[in-house]
């Protein structure tokens, strides 16, 4: 009599199954046939990295600024052809606000950026006038990584990238206990890029040269900058490949001062081959190499 209870039980399930089954499946295929364009090319890479069967790509070249982006007729045409965009939001790509008024289909992160951030005050700040405003880079704030992911994979009806948020947090856990030992050695950044990065991991940055890449520095606060690298209170001046200018010669002319490059847009990473935590784990690398000079 049992034996039959189970016999008619699983014949029961089978059809239930069956739609299961072939619910995951037609879900799948979706996945896979989406085409997903992201505004800034790291969190292209995060998102391939998290979902590496759909096809992803970036509106703004990995090489370049997306400060000073403008968008071309060829990047409209982008974000026409793409069946979803992940962007950052109206604050910091105002370019898109009307590409994405039309369009039901996008994730917008802007909900996720960080408090507002007050900064010392200095001259160029003024010219700025960033005192009080959000931090723009927002794949470079490690706690955030996971909230990302979740709300690209609700807006976009994603499967949960378990294997990837599970070696991405294991990386967390030993990379906060190997930062521990130089938590107090001091450094200087180019660009106001690592503000969230530092604050996680606990790090001493002494200062930055600009909040702003595209927009000229204050005489005075060169001098600042100038005084803390010849004071040999900063470990290294952090500098990036997007951002070569003269204005590092001023800084560091006449004196003795380790230059450690650093990419916080990842150029070096392409998208397709998704290897967001490879682009972490060169970060990490460098901040090392930079606080043990």
């Amino acid at each position: 009599m049992v034996l039959l209870r189970r016999c008619v039980l699983l014949l029961a399930l089978i059809p239930v199954l069956g739609l299961s089954l072939a619910a995951n499946a037609s879900k799948s295929v979706i996945d896979s046939n989406q085409q997903v364009l992201v505004s800034v090319h790291p969190l292209a890479l995060l998102v391939k990295s998290a979902w590496p069967h759909l096809t992803v790509t970036s509106l703004v070249p990995a090489n370049q600024s997306p400060h000073d982006f403008s968008l071309k007729p060829s990047d409209l045409a982008k974000v026409h052809n793409a069946d979803s965009v992940v962007w950052l939001g109206a604050e910091f790509e105002p370019y898109l606000i009307k590409l994405m008024s039309r369009r039901s289909e996008q994730v917008d992160l802007s909900i996720l950026s960080s408090e507002s951030i007050e900064h010392d005050e200095h001259d160029e700040h003024d010219e700025h006038d960033e005192h009080d405003s959000h931090d723009p880079h927002l794949w470079l704030q490690p706690d955030q990584i996971p909230l990302i992911i979740k709300a690209v994979q609700i807006d976009l009806g994603l499967s949960e990238p378990t294997e990837f948020l599970t070696v991405y947090k294991d990386w967390l856990k030993s990379s906060k206990q190997n930062f521990e030992k130089s938590r107090h050695i001091g450094f200087v950044s180019f660009h106001d890029a690592f503000h969230n990065w530092v604050e996680y991991f606990n790090l001493t940055q002494l200062d930055v040269v600009t909040l702003n890449p595209e927009k000229p520095v204050g005489t005075r606060h060169v001098v600042e900058v100038r005084e803390i690298l010849a004071s040999g209170k900063a470990s290294c001046l952090f500098v990036e490949p997007q951002f070569q200018t003269r204005l590092l010669k001023k800084l560091t002319q006449g004196l003795s001062v380790q230059q450690v490059k650093i990419d916080p847009m990842a150029s070096q990473y392409e998208i397709n081959k998704g290897n967001f935590l490879g682009f972490y784990k060169n970060l990490a690398q460098q901040f090392s190499l930079c606080l043990s000079l």
